[in-house]
């Protein structure tokens, strides 16, 4: 029997000290009525200084029906807001989604703000229909986590301004370095505020050069690329690739007393190798110029050309020979020399087994080392094999002198069937270049089991139909694994299996697509830590997967082979 002046209590409401703002959600009959006066509102207390949004559910003449603003509301909020960033607010893009969701009444909406000592806007609520860091934005997860943590220390009752735009950004620089006369938080926080969006503007002001200079070269494979030749971790990467990989070099790779911008400047000089282009080179280094960092920048542009220089020089060990055991000689070919054509030697392997064809590429290793110039290392070794030996045999473990060939070596294993010069090998090369051509980033493992493998028929059919014709894993040690390898690898172009003493479970499979970007060079080093005496108290490693993989670096290596015709020995390659 009683009436409330609604827009009286708001005004009385927005005004007390010491409330940041205010949000009405009227669901009421002739609920236009209740919009607060502006003028009351500056007039107040605090002269104005405060915030306020109000959603009414019906124009002052109208009737309201069934709560459908209340309803309308909680629909939308459980379903969350597309583009609104990772919250709600009462504004327009609010309103107009209830508007087509609320029929028969007119949903209205009022807006005041007039506190500029506030550093985020006006929420409703969290916004279950997007994701911190989202792609677009200026600022990555990695970012987000860390000024969300240095706001929340420097200032408990703030939160950051959603969505968190550049403009955004430079706005709580200015507020941080401004301060308050009252504010009593720790300084500390409040400086560590201020370096974390120093450091997130100078991210996206090097996100946006690398953008124009980069411009017509810059793909994902390219960032990857640097990503791995930079030594960032695969965790790196994000939906927005390059923000994160920027991002993360910035602010999680640190080292204790290194200059602050070394991993950055060492991924734009990954970039600057990999794109080789002077222009590129001279743009990127007054990049580094401007943030103090060009010493860095030029070590790690000497370092990295020695690194890739490194990288493209490999050493070919070929067992082709070995038809049923082990062979009688082994062939080498010294790939990234600068000649025309890999150098080529035979060897011949004192007894055909393992320890004669250990000291064969002891002798191929030291024949390699004569022919490269000083300070110049072989560190890279591909070992080609057929299948009977590539399922009994691991070739990092052979003996080479004093050490296993591993030790000191990275070794790949490849399939020597891939070499034949048999008339269809050219038709499966090309059809693995265009399988990895067409691989995406997130590559997904086709995991097959006992019952694909026993059906040896459906197996081989969806082989010749292409469905196996990316990355094939086994999920057991199969008994008649080389069997299994024999139809693989024709079809496949990398294939992965357990040790024998091992299973392809739920955590190997994680590991392997964690690590993917690293491989196979991470097989090497992982194959290391397993020798290590850690690695006895290790449960499941990737030292415990094995691996043929064959890359377009091998296919092109592989492709004299095919086009080539043997008449005789004299006219080998």
């Amino acid at each position: 029997m009683s009436a409330l002046h609604v827009g009286q209590l708001l005004t009385d409401a927005v005004d007390e000290p010491g409330v940041e703002g205010v949000i009405a959600l009227v669901d009421t009959c002739h609920a236009a009525g209740a919009m607060p006066d502006a003028g009351r509102i500056a007039g107040g207390v605090r002269a104005g200084r405060t915030r306020l949004s109000v959603l009414t559910a019906a124009a002052a003449d109208q009737a309201a029906r069934g709560m459908r603003l209340s309803f309308a509301l909680v629909e939308v909020l459980r379903e969350g807001l597309a583009g609104a960033g990772t919250k709600v607010y009462a504004d327009r893009q609010l309103t107009r989604k209830l508007r087509s969701r609320v029929v028969g009444q007119a949903v209205g909406r009022f807006e005041y703000d007039n506190d500029p000592f506030v550093a985020e806007g006006l929420w409703l609520a969290r916004n279950v229909g997007s994701a911190p860091g989202a792609a677009g934005g200026p600022v990555g997860p990695v970012g987000l986590r860390d000024l969300e943590e240095a706001v929340s220390m420097w200032r408990a009752d703030m939160r950051l301004p959603t969505p968190l735009t550049r403009g955004e950004l430079d706005g709580l620089h200015t507020f941080a370095q401004e301060g308050q006369v009252d504010d009593v938080a720790d300084p500390r926080w409040r400086a560590r505020v201020i370096q974390v969006v120093a450091t997130l503007l100078t991210c996206a002001d090097t996100v946006a050069l690398l953008n124009t200079v980069l411009a017509d070269v810059l793909t994902s494979e390219l960032l990857r690329d640097a990503r791995q030749l930079a030594g960032l971790p695969p965790d790196a990467e994000g939906a927005e690739l390059l923000r994160d990989l920027v991002e993360y070099a910035a602010l999680r790779v640190e080292g204790v007393d290194e200059p602050r911008w070394k991993a950055p400047a060492r991924f734009v000089a990954a970039l600057a190798e990999l794109c080789g282009e002077a222009e590129v080179d001279a743009q990127l280094r007054q990049w580094a110029r401007g943030l103090g960092a060009v010493t860095e920048f030029n070590d790690a542009r000497t370092e990295l050309a020695r690194k890739r220089q490194q990288g493209e020089l490999r050493l070919v060990v070929s067992l082709a020979g070995a038809l049923t055991g082990w062979p009688e000689e082994v062939d080498a070919w010294l790939v990234g020399t600068g000649e025309r054509l890999p150098v080529h030697q035979r060897f011949r392997c004192g007894s055909a087994d393992r320890l004669g064809t250990g000291r064969a590429i002891g002798a191929v290793l030291a024949w390699a080392r004569d022919r490269l110039p000083s300070p110049e290392q072989l560190v890279n070794v591909d070992v080609a094999a057929p299948a009977h030996l590539l399922a009994r045999w691991q070739p990092e473990e052979a003996k080479v002198g004093h050490r296993l060939l591993g030790v000191n070596h990275d070794v790949v294993v490849r399939w020597s069937g891939r070499m034949d010069p048999a008339e269809e090998n050219a038709e499966m090369n090309d059809a693995a270049r265009k399988t990895l051509r067409g691989m995406t980033a997130a590559v997904a493992v086709e995991w097959i089991g006992v019952s694909v493998l026993d059906d040896r028929q459906g197996l081989e059919r969806g082989l010749m139909t292409g469905r196996y014709d990316t990355v094939v894993g086994l999920d057991h040690h199969p008994d008649s694994l080389q069997d299994t390898l024999e139809q693989l690898l024709p079809y496949a172009p990398i294939i992965l299996w357990p040790r024998s003493n091992t299973r392809a479970t739920d955590a190997l499979r994680a590991l392997v697509q964690q690590s993917w970007h690293s491989l196979p060079d991470g097989l090497a080093a992982a194959y290391r830590q397993r020798w290590s005496a850690e690695h006895k108290d290790c449960g499941t490693c990737l030292g415990d997967v094995r691996a043929v993989w064959h890359d377009e670096a091998w296919l092109e290596f592989c492709r004299p082979f095919e086009q080539r015709v043997v008449v005789g020995p004299e006219e080998e390659w």
